[in-house]
């Protein structure tokens, strides 16, 4: 299992890259020259200063940063039933990895993090029926959400880790249902993710 917890790690990587927080600038600006460089310094060893190109900074305040860039990775084809597929990844000057471990390891990570926002969620629900003696009323999420941000839900969330959007409903006993689609985004399947906030 070590290689697959290592993939994880290295795949992780990828995901966090393009949004990722920069600390400890000091109140100075940061330019892409030191974001290139607090990336590249990551403990995993994965990229070198030639394999990230950071497209923009964004300063979001003293203390964060979004550095948006662009990664060298190389993609491994194959011939199958003479059609050309990609079977092997590689980030930066990383190890090869099979494609199929990628598409297994993004659908864990996303899955984790809808569950996470899921729960958030569902904490804000809560706290606004203590404050207020009631579950919200609402139409769909979008009015669901409007009611619970920014006091009980900040920041707000429209969308699951697959950028779909999440639906809400009432149970027929007076619950909160809150559904992601999944990975294959579309509601009312297998791979549904939910969370139920009873009164």
């Amino acid at each position: 299992m070590p290689s697959v917890i290592n993939f994880t790690m290295r795949f992780l990587i990828l995901l966090i890259i393009p949004l990722l927080f920069l600390s400890g600038c000091g109140g100075h600006k940061l330019s892409t020259g030191h974001a290139r460089n607090t990336i590249v310094a990551m403990p995993q060893e994965i990229l070198e200063k030639e394999d990230i190109e950071v497209v923009d900074v964004i300063q979001t305040s003293n203390s964060s940063a979004v550095a948006e860039t662009r990664v060298k990775t190389a993609f491994r084809l194959q011939k199958k039933n003479g059609e050309w597929e990609v079977h092997d990844i590689r980030i930066g000057h990383g190890r090869w990895e099979e494609a199929s471990n990628l598409s297994e390891a993004l659908k864990r990570v996303q899955t984790e993090e809808t569950n996470l926002m899921l729960e958030r969620i569902a904490g804000a629900v809560r706290e606004h029926y203590k404050a207020t003696g009631s579950l919200p009323e609402f139409k769909d999420y979008v009015s669901l959400s409007d009611i619970l941000a920014p006091k009980y839900l900040d920041p707000l969330i429209r969308l699951d880790s697959w950028r779909n959007p999440l639906n809400a409903t009432k149970t027929t006993e007076g619950a909160v249902s809150i559904v992601s689609a999944g990975p294959d985004g579309r509601f009312s399947t297998g791979d549904d993710l939910r969370i139920t906030i009873n009164p």
